[in-house]
This record gives C-alpha cells, sequence and structure tokens, in this order.
C-alpha cells in the first residue's frame, strides 16, 4: 500500500473519529479529575461532627430500611466524615449521604444528574443509549486505525519530531497546520495509543452490558456487624485497606470488599482485590488477590486505571487531561488539512 493510499485511509478513519473525538476527549480530559472533583461536591454534604465515630452498622440498617429494593454500594466510610452510599436499580441512581455518629440520612441526591457522572455518561454512550455506545465504540475504533496508519506514514520522521529536528512551516496555512499536527500527533502518540487502546476494551464491555436485560437487585437485609468483620480483616489481612463496599445483591451473594493490598502495582484495580463475607454469620469466605491472578485478569484490571490515567497522582491525571485534548485538536487540524488537499486536488 503506498503513502497516498495510506494517507486517504488515514484521513478517513480520523474524519469519523473526528466526529466524536470532540466531546470524547474534553469529557476525558475532565474525567481524569472525577475524584478531585467529586470531593469538592461532596464536600457541601458533609456532616459536621466533633467525634471520630463511624456507625456503619447503623448507616447500614438505615439504608436498608429506607432502600430495600436496591443495590447498594459504600463508597466512602472514614472515621468522623460523613459516609457515602452509591444506590442503584436498572432505572436509577441515587447517592445517600449518612451522619457517622447517629447512622441517619442526612441528603439523598440523584446521581445522573450529578456532574461527573453526567459527564461519565456522555463520554461512554453520548447520552444516547445503546445507539450512543455502539458509536463511542465505532469513534475509538476508527481513532486506533488512524493513529496505526499515522505511525506508519510519519515513520520516517517521528524520532526527529520527538528531538525537535523538524520545523515547523509558516509558508502558509496549510502548512503551518500540517506541521502542529504532526507534533501534537507525534508527541501524544504514546498516551494516546494507551487511551484508545483501553478505551476500545472498555466501550466493548459498555456495549455488551448495555445488550444484556438489567437485574432487578433482591438483596437480603445484612445481618451480621459490618463493623466487625471489617476488624476481623483487618487483624487477618493488616496489610489490606478496605476502600469499597458492595451489599449484597442476592441471597446466594455476599459482601465484597475491595480495596488495596502493600505492594500491588501502580496500574491494578483496586476493584479486583476482593474480600467475600457471609453476610450472616460475618465469617470471611473467600479472598483474592489480584497481585496473584493470571495474566488475562491483571490485564481487565489495568485496563481502567491506565485509560483514566488513575495513577501516578496529579501529574498523571495533568498530562492525560492535556493528552486528552490532543485528539479534538488532531481532529480540526486533520479536517482542515484534508479540506485543503481536497481543493488543491
Amino acid at each position: 500500500m503506498n503513502n497516498r493510499v495510506l494517507l486517504k485511509y488515514h484521513s478517513y478513519f480520523g474524519i469519523i473519529a473526528g466526529i466524536f473525538l470532540f466531546a470524547l476527549g474534553i469529557t476525558g480530559s475532565v474525567l481524569v479529575f472525577t475524584d478531585d472533583i467529586d470531593l469538592l461536591i461532596f464536600d457541601s454534604y458533609e456532616v459536621e461532627t466533633t467525634t471520630n465515630d463511624l456507625q456503619l452498622d447503623k448507616a447500614i440498617a438505615e439504608v436498608q430500611k429506607k432502600f430495600p429494593n436496591w443495590d447498594k454500594r459504600i463508597i466512602k466510610f472514614e472515621e468522623g466524615k460523613t459516609i457515602i452510599f452509591n444506590l442503584r436499580t436498572p432505572e436509577a441512581r441515587k447517592y445517600a449521604f449518612v451522619n457517622p455518629s447517629t447512622g441517619k440520612i442526612s441528603k439523598v441526591i440523584n446521581a445522573n444528574t450529578h456532574f461527573t457522572k453526567w459527564i461519565l455518561k456522555l463520554h461512554y454512550s453520548l447520552h444516547a443509549g445503546i445507539v450512543g455506545r455502539f458509536l463511542v465504540l465505532l469513534a475509538g475504533i476508527c481513532f486506533f486505525l488512524s493513529l496505526i496508519t499515522g505511525i506508519i506514514l510519519y515513520r520516517k520522521v517521528i524520532f526527529k519530531t520527538l528531538l525537535f529536528q523538524t520545523k515547523i512551516s509558516s509558508k502558509n496555512k496549510r502548512n503551518y497546520y500540517s506541521s502542529l499536527h504532526r507534533y501534537v500527533g507525534v508527541w501524544a502518540l504514546f498516551l494516546n495509543l494507551i487511551i484508545v487502546f483501553t478505551g476500545i476494551f472498555l466501550a466493548y464491555k459498555v456495549v455488551t452490558s448495555g445488550l444484556k436485560k438489567a437485574v432487578e437487585p433482591a438483596p437480603p437485609t445484612v445481618e451480621t456487624s459490618v463493623e466487625a468483620a471489617l476488624k476481623t480483616i483487618k487483624k487477618q489481612y493488616p496489610d489490606f485497606t478496605p476502600t469499597y463496599l458492595r451489599l449484597p445483591t442476592s441471597p446466594k451473594s455476599s459482601i465484597t470488599v475491595n480495596g488495596v493490598f502493600k505492594g500491588d502495582a501502580f496500574y491494578l484495580s483496586e476493584y479486583y482485590n476482593k474480600v467475600l463475607i457471609d453476610y450472616k454469620s460475618g465469617d470471611i469466605k473467600a479472598v483474592t488477590k489480584i497481585s496473584e491472578a493470571n495474566f488475562s485478569t491483571k490485564f481487565n484490571s489495568s485496563i481502567l486505571p491506565l485509560h483514566f490515567g488513575q495513577y501516578g497522582g496529579l501529574f498523571s491525571k495533568i498530562l492525560y487531561c492535556i493528552v486528552g485534548l490532543s485528539g479534538p485538536f488532531l481532529s480540526i487540524t486533520g479536517y482542515y488539512i484534508w479540506l485543503k488537499r481536497k481543493k488543491i486536488a
């Protein structure tokens, strides 16, 4: 395949992806700061307390009473700080904020209208249901093919561009934007490949989950003390830090405690570490460590952290944010170059 034909495919893939990349790039750049944004927003629902109480059992009993048929997940449970529940049904999402001293619900909000969740839904489905999910997957595949064809086209100047050994031409607008397109594309190439590769896997999972019939949760009442269970986990696994609790969604399921084991690789997701607790007796039923999993499981575990830059602290977030904006820039400049080339032809 000669460069002329390859350039044509590169342009077509870029144009198809570019239709969606403006939205995906901007929302993705915002989503890398999800935890920071949520922290600021949730701070307004924080209950003032003078103690370091964490009445988790009372909170669970209260939420089970008020939301009996909801999938219940606890996303924040720190001593002296408001306990936050993520509540789900196939049709709705809510956040419940609970006083850590009394176990009483202080506020309930619609999670679907929450800023970061609205942005996330735009990012993975364009707020267009299953059709939007397919379009995002298509955009990801086209962007990936655009990057691959771009690598082949610019293979002889990639290292020169990285070393600033190629000049930015200002002869005319087409040459100027072509130079900028090449520089931004090359410098953002490595992270863009990671982002789009992992994004395709995530988009595929989102599409397949959207095609499945949603299952209504039928949660049993938690009879054991979750506080006591967490103390048992701490005693038996002192190198484990719980970060997320999921209450059983059916009589056959368990309380799932996710978290981080000391020594876990930075790119592995905390949600693949699992301690299963019997919701009746409080006994530990099973422990799963991602560090001991096979390659396939570790690979799946790394997809989300690598896609959103959930590692490396603030530096990686800023870097991902900047690279995320390169997608819309490449789409705009690429389209401009394509139009100019068509006029000349």
